[in-house]
């Protein structure tokens, strides 16, 4: 169930401890002039460990100020639980409390938070009698907001061995305790029921077990790459999610037996990460999001919008698309406000005030109904850039003036941005966590981002709204989709391919790829392929299928070489003409898939299927050599389309604006619309660094548009649900502007470099 705050909280994360007593009154009262009602503290840099040095003797009064203070200039406090940082005495207490990687190295206690494993007795203990003591003390205290679970759960960096520190995406998976492995022999038994079942099960390695007592079992330490049971592996990625869920789960009931006014929330990551030397996969974000009152995420653009200026549009679509399917509020509890990371050699990013108008916006714009920073001031003792509002004095910054202005706007227009809604989006991405754990365990993660981030850029690119669903809300009426795109989606369990059937029979239309549907849900190899039944939705099966690529691969495929025993190989410079005249797709003019588009051909990716195709199947494209490249066959009131090459891995590893163009006729055949249409005289700029948001309440309509770009640019912009529209306001400046009608509501706007608009249309 959604919560609609009273007021729409803008502010920032805050410690006291590191200030002095003074900076407090101070620093409250500046946040207050700049329009800030909320303050997030007590989560991390100074909580538990800070407040209760010695069990049951903790000292308030720092916090007790801070809620005075607060409480005086109108700031409300999303306070924290302080679980991941327990304090020191716990490991005296609790010997076993810290994490143990595979490689039996304990989580060092003075490093990174969330070093306690989540699923020791004396977590459970403290934490719900140190949450009693906070509810005690504050549950009542008229400056409370809500409440935050943890921080960031799940997202550990590689700790401990060697082997760790030289690929620590592949090995920082934990908690190998003796507590996880007797529950994970808890969870396997209560999963398998008996211990043949789960022998059957756990079916494949070089040096196989068959298990004769469920005391034999300990979670697999090997990856399938390394040779390791990709069963076994996958079991024990769903129990370490399941953990996380539970533990931030307990919390939550604990404050909702004695609070039930005020909101649980947890902050979590995207998975989707450019970075991968830090494990997202600890968690599941589709069940986190159903396990407290409101589902929070931080996001750190950093130096992403020069790499990919997408790049916080799909984080902000993904964290939207979790809070959707779970009827939870989004929030953005911890947003960049300053330079970023790098330590000596920082910062990675120079934020400038310009940033934290384009950062505020885009959180709008994907439906945040909280933005707040990290931090307002900075830590003289982090040698690390984490960024702040304010200088290290406490002194006012551009930044602090941008975000005052745009706090500004949100109070005027407090009402609409509560309860506006992004635009309907008419197409989404399908992302499960059995999959990424499937492909991650196979040293094969990059494939499943880049075939996401291509499909996301695509459609990005050409003005489309997507949003993401896991399969379990397919048939739900927040997954209203017409289009479904199962961008490398290689493990397919069979009720999972049921319910993307049944999207199809209602009347959607889903696009896969190459390797589509391969595993079940053991992570075995379908007998045929597409899996799970897929092959009759298609009416496609898989005859043979076969690896090119432009580049060479390595001669010698030995380890150390570039290319692992079954790995992907490593590209070299020479150009292979041939396997690009495999991968080549030919243009066919008159054909609707390929209108606007100049090129001969759309070079595909990596693989090529071939398929034995049914009757009733239409060939919508097809290779240079005449083989069929894109099939469709209609079904119930729908249709499946299927790519035999990765066209969306394509459209990043070519940069070929074709295979963009191709996506956006396709949705445009399945009748899918754009919210706004933006365009300029570059439109290629116009493309690549130019985001447009649609918000929508009653006959209230707000664009809010972001140039992520270094050039100054002149836009004209058609919103086509704006008919009626009579009025239209730039927000932040304040300035009119002439809205026609045409198409809808059309209007031109210059956007200075790096900057960003609000938009208000309005009908009277």
């Amino acid at each position: 169930m959604k919560i609609r705050t009273a007021n729409f909280p803008r502010g920032s994360s805050y410690y006291p401890p590191f200030h002095t007593p003074q900076d407090w009154v101070r620093d409250t009262a500046n946040m207050a002039a700049a329009d800030m009602n909320m303050m997030r503290t007590a989560e991390l840099l100074a909580t538990w460990d800070y407040i209760e040095p010695e069990r049951g003797k903790p000292d308030w009064s720092w916090l007790d100020r801070i809620f005075e203070l607060s409480q005086e200039n109108g700031i409300q406090i999303l306070l924290g639980t302080g679980s991941c940082c327990p304090p020191i005495w716990m490991v005296d207490d609790y010997p076993d409390l810290q994490a143990v990687s595979r490689e039996g190295t304990k989580f060092p206690t003075n490093s990174y938070w969330g070093w306690a494993c989540v699923n020791n007795p004396g977590m459970d203990i403290e934490v719900a009698r140190y949450l009693n003591l906070l509810i005690d003390r504050y549950g009542n205290h008229p400056a409370l907001m809500a409440w935050q679970i943890d921080n960031e759960p799940g997202s550990h960096p590689a700790f401990g061995g060697e082997a760790e520190r030289r690929a620590p995406k592949q090995n920082a998976y934990f908690c190998y305790c003796e507590r996880c492995a007797e529950l994970f022999r808890e969870w396997v038994a209560a999963k398998y029921h008996n211990i043949e079942a789960l022998n059957a099960a756990w079916a494949w390695d070089p040096t196989h077990h068959r298990y004769v007592d469920w005391r034999q079992i300990n979670p697999p330490r090997s990856l399938p790459a390394e040779w390791g049971n990709a069963t076994a592996w996958l079991d024990f990625r769903r129990f370490v999610r399941d953990s996380f869920t539970r533990f931030v789960k307990r919390q939550h009931d604990v404050i909702k037996a004695r609070d039930q006014i005020h909101p649980t929330s947890t902050n979590l990551v995207t998975p989707l990460r450019y970075e991968l030397e830090v494990n997202w996969r600890g968690i599941d974000h589709w069940a986190m999001g159903g396990v407290v009152d409101v589902i929070g995420y931080d996001m750190y653009p950093q130096k992403s919008f020069k790499i990919d200026p997408a790049h916080s549009s799909w984080f902000m679509d993904f964290a939207y698309s979790v809070a959707k399917h779970n009827d939870r509020t989004l929030w953005m509890p911890e947003l960049e406000s300053g330079p970023v990371g790098g330590f000596s050699a920082g910062p990675l990013h120079t934020t400038r005030a310009t940033d934290i108008t384009r950062h505020m916006l885009s959180c709008l714009g994907h439906g945040a109904k909280m933005v707040a920073f990290q931090g307002y001031r900075e830590w003289n003792c982090i040698p690390l850039h984490w960024g702040a509002l304010v200088d290290l004095d406490g002194d006012p910054t551009g930044r602090y003036y941008a975000a005052a202005n745009v706090n500004r706007v949100i109070k005027e227009q407090e009402d609409f941005f509560l309860d506006s809604l992004p635009a309907k989006a008419g197409a989404a991405i399908y992302f499960t966590h059995d999959n990424a754990s499937v492909l991650d365990g196979q040293a094969n993660e990059e494939f499943l981002y880049g075939a996401i981030h291509g499909v996301y850029n695509a459609l990005w690119y050409e003005g489309f709204n997507i949003e993401f669903v896991a399969p379990q809300f397919l048939g739900t009426p927040t997954a209203d989709y017409g289009v479904l795109f199962l961008p490398f989606l290689m493990h397919l369990p069979q009720d999972d391919a049921d319910r993307i059937t049944q999207f199809v029979e209602d009347g959607g239309t889903v696009v896969g790829f190459a390797k589509l549907g391969h595993l079940d849900d053991k992570g075995w190899s379908w007998n045929r392929r597409p899996g799970a039944g897929l092959t009759s939705l298609f009416g496609a099966r898989e005859t043979s299928i076969e690896v090119f690529d432009r580049m060479g691969w390595a001669e010698n495929d030995a380890p150390g070489s570039g290319m692992g025993m079954f790995g992907a190989p490593v590209m070299h410079a020479e150009v292979l003409v041939e396997s690009e005249q495999s991968l080549a797709i030919a243009v066919e003019p008159g054909n609707p898939l390929f209108e606007g588009i100049d090129s001969e051909t759309i070079q595909g990716y990596w693989h090529r299927q071939e398929f034995d195709i049914q009757d009733d199947v239409e060939v919508l494209a097809r290779f240079v050599d005449g083989a069929p490249a894109i099939l469709r066959r209609r079904h119930g009131r729908g249709q499946a389309i299927l790519m035999a090459t990765h066209l969306d891995l394509a459209v990043v590893h070519h940069d070929e604006p074709a295979a963009r163009r191709l996506f956006a006729n396709l949705l445009e055949m399945c009748g899918v619309e754009r919210p706004v249409v933006v365009s300029g005289v570059d439109q290629g700029y116009v493309q690549q660094r130019v985001d447009a948001h649609l918000l929508e309440l009653g006959n209230q309509r707000a664009v809010l548009i972001n140039n992520e770009g270094e050039t100054d640019v002149d836009l004209v912009v058609t919103v086509p649900s704006g008919s009626g529209t009579e009025s239209a306001v730039e927000l932040l400046s304040g300035r009119s502007i002439v809205v026609k009608a045409e198409g809808g509501a059309r209007f031109e706007i210059t956007l200075p470099a790096s900057e960003g608009v609000i938009v208000m249309l309005s009908d009277h």
